[in-house]
């Protein structure tokens, strides 16, 4: 039996990042929402929403999660390559593949603590000051998120070696904004 071929496992690493995407703007609805109906708590009635700012924390954390997946996945992270635009493909794919491994190295550390930290955070039973929310399920989302971004750059990673190796031809790279259009 064969395992998960790898455009499988792209796609899925796309579904599961555009899923996450979406979990995050309907958050980021959500906290907008909130702080709309805080306000008018306030000033209508003189009666804010108690605990808006942790809530408004837990949100803006994860909407950053969530969405940061998507954006590896689709290449989208700022990027500066004055120079190593001007070079022949493979060696871009070379550099780029430099690159994925050291972000792959930095991610997965970033996963491990935070999955040590979501251990810990349950384990103690911490909780927001006001509505006492646990903290770990929040943390445990941004592990999977993470894990999903792990997946992005993998994917990104073993492009880039088998451009690198000529065993790939890359993708002819999106035109500036603005150009092109008629």
């Amino acid at each position: 039996m064969t395992g998960p071929s790898p455009g499988r496992f792209t796609a899925l690493t796309g579904r599961a990042s555009s899923r996450l995407a979406w979990l995050g703007a309907a958050t980021l609805a959500l906290m907008t929402l909130l702080t709309f109906v805080d306000v008018l708590g306030r000033e209508l009635l003189s009666a804010p929403i108690s605990a808006k700012v942790e809530v408004t924390e837990l949100v803006m954390g994860l909407t950053v999660f969530l969405a940061i997946g998507l954006t590896t996945f689709l290449r989208g992270h700022t990027r500066v390559d004055i120079v190593i635009s001007h070079l022949p493909p493979r060696w871009q794919a070379a550099f780029d593949g430099v690159t994925y491994a050291v972000s792959l190295v930095f991610v997965a550390l970033i996963c491990w603590r935070l999955g040590e930290q979501a251990a810990a955070q349950r384990g103690k039973g911490d909780l927001t000051q006001i509505w006492e929310i646990p903290l770990w399920p929040v943390t445990t989302v941004m592990v999977l998120c993470s894990l999903v971004m792990l997946a992005a750059l993998a994917i990104q990673w073993l492009r880039a070696i088998r451009i690198a190796a000529g065993l790939e031809v890359p993708a002819e790279p999106d035109p500036p904004a603005g150009v092109g259009a008629g």
